[in-house]
C-alpha cells in the first residue's frame, strides 16, 4: 500500500469518526446523558488516527513551514512545494471546528437531565412526568449511564449458612392461595422452621431455571437489581441474627448476631407486630443494577420488581400457613444502619414479616 494511499484511509477514519464524536456529542448535552456507548473510545481511536495522519504528513508539512518561513524573510518568488489543497482545506476545517465546538459550549444551551424542583411541588409526579419514555429511551443500548455492576453480592468473611433444598411444602391450589392471601399482624412465639425460610427464599429471589439463571420474579432486563435480608427472630436451628441471602449457592450469610427485635421494631416507626414475627425480610435496591441500562425509568421498575418479590413471599407464605405483612413505613437511614448500607448505591425499599398464626 502506497504511503498516499494510507493517508487517504485515515483521513476517511478521522471524517467518521469526527461525524461520530460531534453527533453524540451533541445527543449527551441535548438529552442530558451521562455517557454514549462508544464516545469515549472513539475519541480514543480519534487521538491515534489524527497523529498517525500527522506522522505520515510530516515531510510535506515540514517542506511547507520551511518555505512559509523562509518567504517571510526573503522575497523569492512563491514557486516552492505547499501542502496540497486538500490538506489545506483539513486544516482550515479542523481550525473552524475547534473554534465552533468552543463558541458551541460557550453559548449552546444546555438541556438539564432533570427538571428543578421547587420544594412545594409534587415530587412524585414531576418524576412520573420527567420519567417517561422519549428520544433517550428510543435509542435503546446506545445510551447508558455508567458501567454494569455485578450481578450478584456476597459476603465473602460472613459465615455461611447452607438453606435446605426448597421443596414443594403445600397442597393448596392457586385459587385457594389467592383468595387466603391477607395481611395478617398477629404472630405466636412459635418458630418457623429452616426448611419454611428456604421456600420462602426460593420464592422471593431464588434462580429456577439455570439457563441465564433467571429468578422467581420478573425483572426489568433480566438486571435483578433487588437484595434480600433476613432479621431472624424465631427460625428452628437458626440463630439470631441479621442474614444476606446469597442467591446463587442459596444460602445464608452471616452479618450480624443477637436479638434485633427492638431494632428493626424502632426503624420501622415502633410498628410492635415486626417484633414478635419469626423473621422480617427487608428488600434493598442496588439501583446501577437497572440504572446503567434503563437511566432514568430506573426507579419506576425497581419499585415494580420490589413488588413482584412483595406478592411472591405473600403467596408462599400463605401457602404455607404462616402470617404475613409488608410494611412501607420506615426511617430510611435507621434502617439502612441496621444493615450497614450507605442508602445511595443500595437502600432499602421494603420490609415483609412472617410469623406463625394461631391455629384454629
Amino acid at each position: 500500500m502506497k504511503r498516499s494511499d494510507l493517508n487517504f484511509g485515515v483521513i476517511v477514519l478521522l471524517t467518521l469518526s469526527t461525524l461520530y464524536l460531534a453527533i453524540t456529542g451533541i445527543l449527551m448535552d441535548w438529552l442530558g446523558l451521562h455517557r454514549v456507548a462508544f464516545h469515549n473510545y472513539v475519541g480514543y481511536a480519534w487521538v491515534g488516527l489524527a497523529l498517525l495522519h500527522l506522522g505520515l504528513s510530516w515531510g510535506q508539512m515540514r517542506v511547507h513551514w520551511r518555505h512559509r518561513f523562509r518567504l517571510r524573510h526573503s522575497h523569492e518568488p512563491a514557486h516552492s512545494p505547499s501542502l496540497p489543497s486538500s490538506s489545506r482545506r483539513q486544516w482550515l476545517s479542523s481550525t473552524a471546528a475547534l473554534i465552533g465546538g468552543f463558541l458551541m459550549g460557550l453559548f449552546w444551551p444546555v438541556k438539564q437531565a432533570a427538571p428543578f424542583i421547587q420544594s412545594q411541588e409534587d415530587i412524585d409526579l414531576t418524576y412520573h412526568q420527567w420519567s417517561k419514555i422519549g428520544l433517550a429511551q428510543a435509542g435503546g443500548a446506545l445510551f447508558h449511564w455508567g458501567q454494569q455492576p455485578r450481578r450478584y453480592k456476597t459476603y465473602a468473611e460472613a459465615v455461611s449458612v447452607p438453606l435446605p433444598e426448597p421443596r414443594e411444602q403445600t397442597q393448596l391450589s392457586f385459587e385457594a392461595v389467592l383468595n387466603q392471601r391477607r395481611s395478617r399482624r398477629e404472630y405466636t412465639d412459635a418458630p418457623i422452621s429452616l426448611e419454611q425460610l428456604s421456600f420462602l427464599l426460593q420464592a422471593a429471589q431464588g434462580i429456577t431455571e439455570t439457563l441465564g439463571e433467571k429468578r422467581s420474579v420478573p425483572s426489568a432486563g433480566a438486571l435483578y437489581p433487588l437484595e434480600v435480608y433476613a432479621v431472624v427472630n424465631a427460625v428452628e436451628n437458626l440463630p439470631s441474627g441479621i442474614y444476606h441471602y446469597a442467591v446463587q449457592p442459596h444460602q445464608l450469610e452471616q452479618l450480624k448476631a443477637g436479638d434485633f427485635r427492638r431494632s428493626i421494631v424502632s426503624a420501622a416507626v415502633w410498628q410492635d407486630f415486626l417484633g414478635t414475627a419469626s423473621v422480617c425480610f427487608v428488600i434493598t435496591a442496588l439501583f446501577q443494577r437497572t440504572r446503567w441500562k434503563y437511566r432514568e425509568r430506573t426507579y419506576r421498575y425497581v419499585m415494580m420488581e420490589a413488588g413482584h418479590l412483595g406478592q411472591n413471599l405473600y403467596l408462599a407464605a400463605t401457602a404455607l400457613g404462616l402470617g404475613v405483612c409488608a410494611v412501607g413505613a420506615f426511617f430510611d437511614d435507621a434502617l439502612n444502619d441496621l444493615l450497614g448500607l450507605e442508602g445511595e448505591t443500595e437502600a432499602a425499599v421494603y420490609i415483609i414479616s412472617i410469623g406463625q398464626l394461631e391455629r384454629a
